[in-house]
C-alpha cells in the first residue's frame, strides 16, 4: 500500500468517525476503503507520470501538493454525505449501540426494542427541518438540540436514576450522591462497593469529593481511629462500622472520581482514644 493510499484511507476513516461514530463506521468504511483505493491508485499513477527532471514537473508537483488538502476535505465531505444516506436505513440499539436495518423492531444482538426513528431521523432538526451530519448534537442552521442528543440525555438521566435507586437499596447507611456529574456507575464486589461519576472538567471532578465529604459529615460520618484522616470517614450503626474511602478517588482520572464503601474499622478501632501522656517521676511524689 502506497503512502498516498494510506493517507487517503486515514482521511476517510477520520471523516466517518466524525460523522457517525463507530456503529455507522462499521457499515460505511468498507465501501469508503474501496473508493479510497481507486482514488489513491489514480493519483499515484498521475504522480508517476510527472517528470522530476524539469522545472515544469516541479511546478506540477507543487500544484498537486497544494490541492491535496482540498481533496481530503472533499473526500471527507463525500464520506459524511454517504454516511448520512446510509443512516437513513439504519437504527441504533439504545442499550448496546448495535446498528440494525431500519425495518427491524428489536435489536438482533440483545433483544432491546429499537427506536422508531432511524439514525438519520435523529439528526433532523425539529425546529427548522435541516438534515444535519450524523453524530452532531446541535443543528448547524438554528442551533437547536437535535433529537438524537435529546434521546441520549433522556437515556443518561434514566440510567443515573436507576443507579441512585440501586444505591438507596444497597447502601442505605450512606447519603445518596447529589454532587453532580453524569454516567453514574455502582459496582459491587464481595465486601465492597465502588461508585463513579464523570465530569466535563477535572476541576468539577475534583470539587465533587469535598462536597460529598461535607454531606457525609452532615449525616454523622467522621474521622476516627489512631490516625484520623479526612479521606476516610466512618460511622457506627448498631455496632457495625461503615467506612467511606475517598483517598484513592483520582487514581484513574480526575474527570471520573471513584469512591469506595466497605465495613472496615480504622486502625486502632472506631472508638480509639489517645492515651494520656505519662507523668515524669519526681522525689516529691514519695511524700504525697
Amino acid at each position: 500500500m502506497s503512502f498516498l493510499e494510506k493517507a487517503i484511507k486515514n482521511g476517510i476513516s477520520k471523516g466517518i468517525s466524525n460523522a457517525v461514530g463507530n456503529a455507522v463506521k462499521q457499515v460505511v468504511e468498507p465501501k469508503a476503503t474501496e473508493y479510497a483505493n481507486k482514488v489513491a491508485g489514480e493519483l499515484d499513477e498521475a504522480a508517476q507520470n510527472i517528470s522530476q527532471q524539469t522545472q515544469e514537473a516541479a511546478q506540477q508537483t507543487a500544484k498537486a501538493t497544494n490541492g491535496l488538502e482540498g481533496a481530503f476535505a472533499n473526500l471527507q465531505q463525500s464520506m459524511e454525505n454517504y454516511a448520512t444516506q446510509a443512516a437513513k436505513n439504519m437504527k441504533i440499539c439504545p442499550k448496546c449501540q448495535t446498528a440494525s436495518p431500519a425495518d427491524k423492531t428489536f435489536c438482533p444482538n440483545c433483544g432491546t426494542k429499537l427506536p422508531e426513528e432511524t439514525l438519520a431521523d435523529g439528526a433532523v432538526c425539529t425546529q427548522c427541518g435541516k438534515q444535519n451530519t450524523i453524530g452532531t448534537k446541535f443543528c448547524s442552521s438554528c442551533g437547536a438540540k437535535l433529537p438524537t442528543a435529546l434521546a441520549e440525555d433522556k437515556a443518561e438521566a434514566e440510567k443515573n436514576t436507576d443507579v441512585l435507586a440501586r444505591w438507596a437499596e444497597k447502601l442505605p447507611e450512606y447519603p445518596v450522591w447529589n454532587c453532580g456529574g453524569t454516567d453514574f456507575e455502582l459496582e459491587e464486589g464481595e465486601d465492597w462497593f465502588r461508585f463513579a461519576a464523570s465530569f466535563d472538567t477535572e476541576a468539577e471532578g475534583e470539587q465533587s469529593i469535598p462536597a460529598y465529604r461535607a454531606l457525609l459529615k452532615a449525616n454523622g460520618f467522621r474521622e476516627a481511629g489512631q490516625n484520623p484522616d479526612k479521606s476516610h470517614l466512618y460511622k457506627k450503626i448498631d455496632g457495625k462500622c461503615y467506612h467511606v474511602d475517598t483517598e484513592h478517588c483520582f487514581e484513574g482520572s480526575m474527570n471520573r472520581p471513584d469512591i469506595w464503601f466497605n465495613n472496615e474499622e480504622p486502625y486502632g478501632g472506631f472508638d480509639y482514644v489517645k492515651p494520656e501522656p505519662k507523668k515524669g517521676f519526681s522525689f516529691g511524689d514519695l511524700f504525697k
